[in-house]
């Protein structure tokens, strides 16, 4: 999918920027627990039409495809003793 043109009203030109919270706005897959050294919290970035207002959030498919590869696997850190 392209992101040069709006989804909804099919206008050129969507403004990239990012979506706020009172926290980052992360997706995480079901079924993931948690990672060590890293979180399966997935970053997105967020477009909006200028026309017709119209939002449209891209999460990064590269975290998603590491994070599906450990999905379900929890991971503890190991202790030194």
């Amino acid at each position: 999918m392209s992101f040069s043109t709006c989804p909804y009203c099919k206008a050129a030109g969507l403004i990239e920027g990012t979506l706020q919270s009172t926290g980052t706005l992360h997706f995480r897959p079901g079924g993931v627990k948690f990672l060590t050294f890293r979180t399966a919290d997935i970053g997105v970035s967020s477009f909006m039409c200028p026309d017709c207002g119209g939002i449209t959030i891209k999460g990064n498919t590269q975290k998603l495809e590491l994070v599906q590869q450990t999905k379900g696997r929890q991971t503890v850190p190991q202790t030194v003793g």
